[in-house]
């Protein structure tokens, strides 16, 4: 016989209701798919580590650094329009003209690879990717048709869709990267892995579209496309050049390490960002995707300042105490976890918890500006960052080459902390706000802190 705890009838009923709210029910869905897929890449990675060498994650990450700047502007940023449309039909329309942007971005890529000297293409990141540039096109295109269906999705607040498409989709690339790690076919398995995974988003959410919405996607027209194009021209105009300058910013110093930097340098840094990436992404697109469904209407009942405040300072909880407890345990972990190559990947995660922390809290209400039509302010920030970014990656090669990958990270930081700064004060928060955030989470940092260095210390003591 069991006996009821007292007040467990309003906890449960308190717990469903907060399961029940919009917001918190949604991240729930997209942080529980994210986290499965993250978590089937995490734990494929060091065995990974085992089969593919830093040299070979060096031509990877050129390879994923030109993916990542081509293919956020491949639908022309008409995607990030999708969510706002004020109707089915537009919003429908928007989709047709995304897919058509990306299979015109396609052909002009397809163009460019084809009258490009082998010459420049040889000297464009690592030496070794001019080899696998012919897949380009091709994940250029599924990796833009999958960012247009999933807005649509997220339009449509099917997360949970989305949620296992991400598992689905990791799945799958995580095979492929094992299957042609195995057969040793170095360093193809991790590029083809990162194409299987656009493809198979692409593949699923199209064939749920197919099935559940094609009778709104028959009333697409070239009519409606050049409607919702003279109404969505402000992301073409503005929100282009700020997508393309802030993934320059973030890959083209890669580029430009794994070019000049002595050693498989570009290699280590792509297993940092993995792995910091990871943990941060579970929340951070989470929160981004839901952030940006429900800010338009925040905005129209002048809420938005406290609806943005509200979502930084749970990013902040959420964020500061396992960023601290990895800073600190990384140098200490990665050799045994990875193997004795890649320890020198753990010292960088140190040093770019900083950037990753402010880039964590920024990205997901950056999205404020577009809510607010300041398309152009965004740009402006993106291009500042470029330039701020690659210059410190550029005088460190000519002044300090062995302190290149830290110049690139410390770079990080100060544009993601100026970013923020702006976001505030364009939605209405000040410096105030940010402090009780990291109040909010300060308890919580120190005692990451504290377990992280006896976990440190521990490891020392075993190896």
């Amino acid at each position: 016989m069991s006996f009821p705890l007292p007040g467990g009838a309003r906890l449960r009923a308190r717990f469903a209701a907060i399961l029940a709210d919009g917001p918190v029910r949604s991240i729930g869905l997209l942080v529980g798919g994210t986290s499965a897929a993250h978590a089937i890449t995490a734990l494929m990675m060091p065995v990974n580590t085992r089969l593919y060498t830093p040299d070979n994650f060096a031509v990877a990450a050129s390879f994923t650094s030109i993916l990542a700047i081509l293919s956020v502007v491949a639908c022309l940023r008409f995607d990030m329009a999708i969510p706002l449309a004020e109707r089915e039909e537009e919003a429908a329309d928007l989709l047709g003209l995304s897919c058509l942007s990306a299979i015109g971005v396609t052909a002009i890529v397809t163009i460019a690879l084809l009258l490009i000297p082998s010459a420049f293409l040889e000297r464009l990141g690592h030496p070794g990717l001019a080899s696998y540039l012919w897949l380009m096109p091709f994940a250029v295109l599924i990796a833009g048709l999958y960012l247009a269906l999933q807005m649509w999705f997220v339009r449509k607040r099917q997360f949970g869709i989305i949620a296992r498409t991400r598992v689905m989709q990791s799945a799958l690339a995580a095979s492929g990267q094992l299957g042609f790690g195995l057969a040793g076919r170095a360093p193809l398995g991790l590029i083809v892995g990162q194409v299987i995974n656009y493809g198979a988003a692409s593949f699923l959410l199209g064939l749920r579209i197919l099935r559940h919405g094609f009778g709104l996607l028959r009333g697409i027209s070239f009519a409606g496309m050049r409607v919702a194009f003279r109404n969505a021209n402000r992301f073409l105009r503005y929100s282009v050049w700020e997508a393309l300058a802030n993934a320059a910013s973030i890959n083209v110093p890669i580029l430009l390490i794994a070019s000049w930097a002595a050693g498989p340098e570009a290699g280590y840094l792509t297993l940092a960002i993995f792995l910091l990436q990871a943990p941060m992404a579970v929340l951070g697109n989470a929160v981004a995707q839901v952030y940006v469904s429900d800010a338009p209407t925040a905005e129209r009942e002048g809420r938005l300042a406290e609806f943005t405040r509200a979502n930084l300072i749970g990013l902040t909880r959420a964020a500061m105490p396992p960023l601290i407890f990895l800073a600190i345990v990384a140098p200490a972990i990665f050799g045994f976890v990875f193997g004795a190559s890649w320890v020198r990947a753990g010292e960088l995660v140190t040093w770019m918890v900083p950037w990753f922390l402010m880039q964590f809290l920024t990205s997901p209400i950056s999205t404020a500006l577009h809510v607010l039509g300041r398309q152009r302010a965004a740009m402006v920030l993106q291009f500042g960052g470029l330039a701020l970014r690659s210059g410190a990656v550029c005088a460190a090669a000519w002044a300090a080459p062995g302190w290149i990958a830290e110049s690139y990270a410390v770079s990080g930081f100060v544009f993601y902390t100026l970013y923020l700064i702006v976001v505030m004060r364009v939605v209405g928060l000040g410096v105030g706000d940010f402090a009780v955030a990291l109040r909010r989470s300060a308890l919580l940092s120190a005692l990451a802190a504290g377990v992280a260095v006896i976990v440190a210390l521990a490891m020392h003591m075993l190896v």
